[in-house]
C-alpha cells in the first residue's frame, strides 16, 4: 500500500472521532480545496475483450461450471468451520 493510501484510511478513521458539527466545517474545507488540487483525470476505460483469449470460450456451459465452483467452495467453507 502506498504512503498516500495509508494516509487517506488513517484520516477515515480519524474522522469517525469528529462531532457532526466539526464534520460540516471539515466538508467546507475539503469544497474548498479540490478546485484548487491537481486532481487526476478519470478517463473511463473499456473492459470490452479483457477475457478475450482465457480460454474460458471452451467451457461449454459456463454458467453450470460457476454454480459448481460456487457449491464447492461453500462446502469446503462450512467443513472448515465445523
Amino acid at each position: 500500500m502506498n504512503v498516500s493510501a495509508i494516509k487517506k484510511l488513517e484520516i477515515i478513521r480519524e474522522l469517525s472521532h469528529v462531532s457532526e458539527e466539526q464534520l460540516d466545517d471539515i466538508w467546507l474545507y475539503i469544497e474548498a480545496l479540490l478546485p484548487t488540487a491537481k486532481l487526476k483525470s478519470k478517463h473511463n476505460r473499456s473492459l470490452e475483450g479483457i477475457w478475450q483469449n482465457a480460454k474460458f470460450e471452451k467451457i461449454l456451459n459456463l454458467e453450470d461450471e460457476l454454480v459448481a465452483i460456487r457449491k464447492e467452495l461453500s462446502d469446503s467453507i462450512l467443513h472448515r468451520e465445523l
